[in-house]
């Protein structure tokens, strides 16, 4: 049931250098709204992306698998918090760059705006799960529903990580 999550993770980079990257520097007062092309970027969100991996996984082995409902709840949680996190740095670091340093290249730029587009389904589909399983005690009716929406999150998952990392992050680079 997991294969396609441990293809996913095999060959992952190392963690990135948050700090190279400049996110440790983002707060309102020191904000530049000129678009700079940041080289580590790209392994950031990949990074990123192995981590939401790495707790989708663990919330069916760790939590629902060994009727650890207080466990499964806390991951789910971790869950979201690093989902959210991540659409927000796709939306201020990636989305805003590539809609401007790619303007002028009209099929690329339509496939930046759909997957910007899409990222909001993604999160009307994740969000709620995380809402509905991030809770206790669980009834007996979640724990009937869970390995089914389990499932259709881990393939929503699997489908946008793949799409992202094999057509949209080839599109940034450096604009001149």
């Amino acid at each position: 049931m997991f294969a396609f999550i441990a293809d996913l993770i095999r060959n992952r980079i190392n963690k990135p250098d948050y700090h190279k990257s400049g996110f440790h520097n983002l707060d309102s007062t020191s904000f530049d709204s000129t678009l700079i092309y940041d080289p580590n970027l790209i392994d950031v969100l990949k990074y990123e992306h192995s981590e939401l991996i790495v707790l989708y996984e663990s919330m069916w082995k760790q939590g629902f698998e060994k009727k650890d409902y207080q466990k499964l709840a806390r991951t789910i949680e971790l869950f979201k918090v690093d989902f959210q996190s991540h659409i927000l740095k796709e939306n201020v670091k990636l989305f805003v760059y590539l809609e401007k340093s790619i303007s002028k290249e009209q099929n690329a730029l339509k496939l930046v705006k759909t997957f910007h587009h899409e990222i909001n389904d993604i999160a009307t589909a994740v969000l709620p799960f995380c809402k509905k399983y991030g809770i206790t005690p669980y009834t007996l009716e979640m724990e009937k529903d869970f390995e089914r929406d389990y499932l259709q999150i881990g393939h929503v998952l699997k489908t946008r990580i793949e799409a992202e990392e094999s057509q949209l992050y080839t599109l940034y680079r450096p604009s001149f």
